[in-house]
């Protein structure tokens, strides 16, 4: 004979307000005290949800009903029921299934991550919106996909610091991996790339990598050249990004190197100038005495003996 719960009551499960943002997609993370994994010890009758359902089987066995349909409910395995299907679940007599579940709707939501490549957020859509039912393909994920639930149950019985955040991160990637599992399971080859930077979002990177040919005869205009930027924009760009002038960059840029080869080397002053990129050892004498307040000499004397004989 089938048995039903009792009456539901509030829990603190219940009350958690768990939103994640995916692009243009809010989910609404529905939990019940059923995410923590327990055994099934009677026949859930028919009954459905306004939102999607993820059980998840621990072990045991059991059945589930949807439809005119019977699916077997194995250790291990994950199941993923829409909407508004009348489902039940039958447990084994002699060996229950012990199941966790969680709940989720989702919508389209106004307020969109403009940087956010909408082409996933539609593939999201598509993917989840035509679930009826569906049995996730056992792969390597399922032992992903039941750690990252075990790992929302610990983080809200125990929250700490960042709890929210973590707990978010950890439902993108469950709903991710999900929707990315019954994706893979349909055969569709649908193509997807990552975004890419705009021209004028790589222009730190070009600077970085620019600053690190120190030791060749490096001009403003080389670096403008680059940007393909005036003179003017890339000074503004190095005192937004760096707080300081093309010049006092490429200056800073090889005194740092320069004290790491006179702490670490028995190099000469004079190579050590030739090294960084310095045609004169005298400016490289003034400029290095200038930024550190002492000379070449005097920051090896001082420095080279602890790197040679780090404390214990």
């Amino acid at each position: 004979m089938a048995h039903s719960r009792d009456a539901a009551v509030t829990t603190f499960w219940d009350r958690l307000n768990i939103k994640v943002r995916i692009g243009s997609l809010l989910f609404d993370v529905l939990l019940n005290d059923n995410i923590v994994p327990r055994p099934l010890e009677y026949v859930q009758e028919k009954h459905n949800h306004a939102a999607y359902e993820l059980q998840f089987i621990w072990s045991g066995s059991g059945t589930l009903i949807f439809d005119e349909t019977e699916q077997n409910l194995v250790s291990g395995s994950i199941h993923l029921i829409g909407p508004n299907i009348f489902h039940a679940v039958k447990p084994d007599k002699n060996d229950p299934v012990v199941r966790s579940t969680l709940r989720f709707t989702f919508r389209e939501d106004n307020e969109n991550d403009p940087l956010f490549p909408r082409t996933e957020s539609e593939q999201l859509e598509a993917v989840l919106s035509g679930v009826t039912y569906c049995r996730l393909p056992v792969q390597a994920d399922h032992e992903m996909l039941f750690r990252l639930v075990d790992e929302v149950r610990l983080e809200t019985e125990s929250p700490l610091l960042g709890s929210y955040t973590n707990v978010r991160s950890l439902f993108a990637l469950i709903l991710v991996r999900v929707a990315r599992a019954i994706h893979l399971n349909t055969g569709t080859n649908v193509k997807y790339s990552m975004p890419s930077r705009a021209k004028d979002d790589l222009r730190s990177h070009i600077i970085d990598i620019f600053f690190m040919g120190y030791r060749q005869n490096l001009t403003l205009e080389m670096l403008a050249g680059q940007l393909s930027l005036s003179t003017k924009q890339v000074n503004r760009l190095l005192k937004k990004y760096f707080q300081t002038s093309f010049r006092q960059k490429l200056l800073d840029t090889r005194i740092e190197v320069a004290k790491d080869l006179l702490r670490t080397s028995d190099l000469p002053i004079e190579k050590i100038a030739e090294e960084v990129g310095c045609a004169s050892t005298h400016r490289f004498y003034y400029h290095f005495q200038q930024k550190m307040g002492m000379t070449p000499a005097e920051y090896r004397s001082r420095h080279q003996a602890d790197f040679c004989n780090p404390e214990p």
